[in-house]
């Protein structure tokens, strides 16, 4: 290999890794949503109250979230470490599904097309007998965060599949008022565990 080829790899090494440093020096980079989908257990049951997935998912109490679209951020420059680089990780999203719980009046509650993020301000559509046109109410809470595991496909350009487990699902007050003005009081409580979700993404 002739001298000026080897400054010539030389120079478009160091120019590689300057871009990246100019990319991900201390920064998250935000990415679009490629692909993304969740699939949630229900483990809160009430007898008289029957669940429906609008989107099934895996078993009969479950449903799944789907067509997501939204954005995730994350710090490359984490890359060597599991940890911190999880930690880094933030998402907002918006996506198709839900459920609906009825029971054998006819009374009944839906959640469906979620949108927010893993910080807990998420809400949903919330139709009922008595609001058939629906509302968008906070239904649950995230109390902890979801054990995350990034798959970085490529630094530059930045291509990062995620996939999240142990998501706990804990009512809010807004969707407990709900459930116990539509099937009666003492349904649900603030706190409550509705259930459990994983999901994944690619951007």
């Amino acid at each position: 290999m002739s001298p000026k080829t080897v400054a010539a790899l030389a120079a478009g090494l160091v120019g590689t890794i300057a871009l990246a440093h100019v990319a991900f020096a201390g920064a998250p980079v935000t990415l679009n949503m490629a692909t993304g989908s969740a699939e949630c257990t229900l483990t809160w049951a009430k007898p008289g109250i029957t669940f429906k997935a609008l989107t099934p998912g895996g078993n009969a109490a479950s449903f799944r979230d789907v067509d997501a679209t939204g954005t995730v951020t994350i710090d490359l420059t984490s890359v060597g470490n599991p940890v911190t680089l999880a930690n880094s990780v933030y998402i907002r999203t918006a996506a198709k599904g839900g459920f609906t719980l009825t029971d054998a009046s006819g009374h009944y509650v839906q959640v469906s097309n979620l949108e927010g993020s893993l910080s807990g301000d998420s809400t949903f559509v919330v139709q009922t007998s008595s609001d058939p046109a629906g509302t968008r109410l906070p239904v649950y809470n995230i109390p902890t965060r979801p054990r995350i595991s990034p798959d970085v496909q490529s630094v530059l350009p930045p291509r990062v599949n995620l996939a999240l487990s142990d998501i706990w699902m804990s009512v809010l007050p807004e969707f407990a008022t709900v459930m116990n003005q539509t099937f009666g009081d003492g349904t649900l409580r603030p706190g409550d565990q509705l259930g459990t979700c994983t999901a994944r993404t690619t951007s």
